[in-house]
């Protein structure tokens, strides 16, 4: 065998042995693996929340550099305990980005990208926080003190929510128009009004009966979304 075949077998066992090395690689790697990198848009959320550790209680600085970032971060002690997941939420082609608390049923934030750019789209706090369920329903629950409080469905469209309805009991709209006389009648009764629309002129009156059954209407259609959370430490730790 001459020189030049010897060289040219050598040069073929080791193409063939990198090609398998790689081809093994590829097969140990999930969608869901820290090791995969994210959209540069994403990459570059999730580090500043990383960088910013630990979160300070001034919540307009608490992540400098996303200012528009739920304050709940702050709720956290541990970059182990906060997680983010890739999911088309819409079925567009496009991953969101949901970042929460691992162990939080609902979400602290969620972000899409659209032309180049990462799109801030919600975010959770105290007093109102977004669920996500299959097929991009979000519910919303939220509050507005004693007097009134709500549901609201939507449902994802790009890199907006379309609004579907509003399930709220409202003690003061009721006095608004009438029902009551007294807030004071609101201790003994609440208020159901839905309405396609978030607009307290919108509001149609019905029974607590009615709404329970309209908001159980939407969560039995729609499986509560089951997501697979890659913690910040994991994914500041794959990096390096």
């Amino acid at each position: 065998m001459g020189k030049k075949s010897i060289i040219f077998w050598a040069l073929l066992c080791i193409s063939l042995f990198l090609s398998a090395c790689a081809q093994n690689d590829a097969a140990n790697i999930d969608s869901n693996s820290p090791t995969v990198p994210l959209p540069h848009e994403y990459d570059v959320i999730i580090n500043n929340i990383i960088n910013a550790y630990p979160w300070n209680d001034d919540e307009t600085t608490m992540v400098p550099e996303n200012p528009e970032l739920s304050y709940m971060y702050r709720r956290n002690s541990s970059l182990s305990e906060i997680g983010f997941a890739l999911i088309d939420l819409d079925n567009n082609g496009q991953k969101e980005l949901i970042i929460s608390d691992i162990n939080n049923p609902f979400i602290y934030d969620l972000y899409t990208i659209s032309d180049g750019e990462a799109i801030h789209i919600v975010d959770s706090g105290e007093r109102y926080r977004y669920y996500l369920y299959e097929n991009g329903y979000l519910e919303y629950q939220w509050s507005g003190g004693g007097m009134t409080s709500g549901y609201d469905f939507y449902r994802l469209n790009g890199s907006t929510l379309d609004f579907i309805e509003r399930i709220t009991t409202d003690a003061s709209h009721a006095l608004d128009i009438g029902m009551i006389s007294d807030l004071s009648e609101a201790n003994d009764k609440e208020f159901y009004f839905r309405s396609e629309s978030d607009q307290p002129e919108d509001y149609q009156p019905i029974t607590s009966e009615e709404a329970t059954n309209a908001m159980e209407a939407y969560r039995n259609a729609n499986k509560p979304l089951a997501m697979e959370y890659t913690s910040l430490s994991e994914y500041k730790n794959n990096k390096g």
